[in-house]
This record gives structure tokens, sequence and C-alpha cells, in this order.
């Protein structure tokens, strides 16, 4: 069996993985939904000097005081950001590294710069006129692809401000160690955030995987992402 640490995306906490942790848990796998500062029940260590290399250090410190190994490290949107600047640091305790509909950015680039500018632009307006200059209130895109599932009320009570910073701190990548890892990449059909990703994960020899939903699949299509996750840790 495996142990699974799940990484949430942007306005996220551990509480998005509640049905893919225990599809993965019936399966005999140990499972740890992970939060980053700022966000879910964590949201009241938000600040405007949280950064990518605080929720970098959120990550190492589970494999450390959890005395983590052999771990296949999921990411989320942002959350591939996260995980991919996590295995510069803890590449001797990673078995694979998982995106789902996740940013993958190279050397140099942040979240922003995988996201494109024009979005990228619409997060940092919407945190300079609602969010004091330095936090993104949830995107209202978010929602808008939950319009008609019933989990909608629970999400939008559960979704927090986003520190700015993380989103413009770039990554370096100089370990050969991490580079070897194997990957995986999970696409969802309903979603082209990432999509061009998934041909250069192709291209790059990562095992990928197509299943139905959006971008939050994990809340939405639970089980298929549950099952994906199953077969890439194979």
């Amino acid at each position: 069996m495996s142990t699974f640490l799940l990484v949430p995306g942007a306005w996220l906490g551990g509480w998005c993985w509640r049905h893919v942790a225990s599809d993965l848990r019936a399966d005999g796998h140990s499972v740890i939904p992970a939060t980053l500062t700022g966000l879910g029940e964590r949201a009241h260590l938000l600040s405007p000097y949280i950064d990518l290399d605080t929720h970098i250090s959120d990550i190492v410190a589970l494999f450390e005081y959890r005395d983590l190994h052999d771990v296949i490290l999921v990411g989320h949107s942002y959350g591939g950001t996260v995980i991919t600047a996590v295995a510069e640091r803890v590449a001797d305790r990673i078995r694979r590294l998982v995106y789902l509909d996740a940013s993958v950015p190279r050397d140099g680039e942040s979240n922003d710069d995988v996201i494109g500018p024009t979005m990228a632009a619409q997060l940092r307006a919407s945190a300079m006129t609602e969010g004091d200059g330095w936090k993104v209130p949830p995107a209202p895109y978010v929602l808008q692809r939950l319009s008609e599932h019933p989990l909608r009320e629970w999400v939008a009570a559960s979704l927090k401000p986003h520190p700015l910073r993380a989103f413009a701190q770039p990554v370096r990548l100089n370990s050969p160690q991490a580079a070897a890892l194997p990957r995986g990449f999970i696409q969802t059909t309903r979603s082209d955030l990432y999509r061009g990703l998934m041909a250069r994960a192709r291209e790059a020899g990562w095992r990928c995987r197509e299943i139905g939903g959006g971008h939050y699949a994990m809340i939405t299509e639970p089980k298929a992402v549950a099952a994906a996750l199953n077969e890439l840790s194979e």
C-alpha cells in the first residue's frame, strides 16, 4: 500500500480532499490531506508575508515530523507549483509526483508564469481592489464551476483568500535527484487551464491519465480521482 500526501490548490484546504481520501483509505492506503498556511483551518495565520517558501516549508515539515518516506506527492492547481519545489528539498523521500490538473513550473517560473499574464493580472487586480493589496479573494469561477453541485454551499463556506506573494515567487530547480523522479499528470476533460501541460508531460514520458470532470475534480469526481491515483501508484 502507498502513502499519499495531497496538496490543495489556491483558496482550498485539506478539506477539499475529503472524499478522495476516504476512497484511498478504503483501498488500504495512508493519506495525508495537507492544508497550507493561511488557508482552510489555518486561515487565522494568513498574513502579507506568506509566500511560496512558506508553503514549501509546510510540506517539507510534514515529511520531516511525520517521518514520511516513499510518498506519492500529489498537487492540484497551484499545489503543483508547491510539490515541484518541495521535491527539490526531499527528493529522497518521494516515490512519485502526481499533478492533478496542476501547474508544472520550469526553473525560474512562478505560478503566475504558468497560468499566463491575463489570469495573473486578474488575480493581482482582485487583490488590489478586494484584498487590501496582498490577498486574493476566491475567484468567482470556483463556484461557477460548481453551480449545480450538491456540495457547492460547503465549498463556498470553506474557501479562503490566498496570499498574493505565493503566486508570484519563482521556483528554483537544480536537483538532479528531483529531476529524475517519476511523474504523472491527471487531466480533467472539462478544464482547459493546464491542458498544454498534459502534452508536455506526455512528451517527457510521464504517466498520464484523463478523467471526467472539471478543474475541481477532487470535489466533483472523487472516485475517478482516487482511481487514477491508485493506478498511478503502481
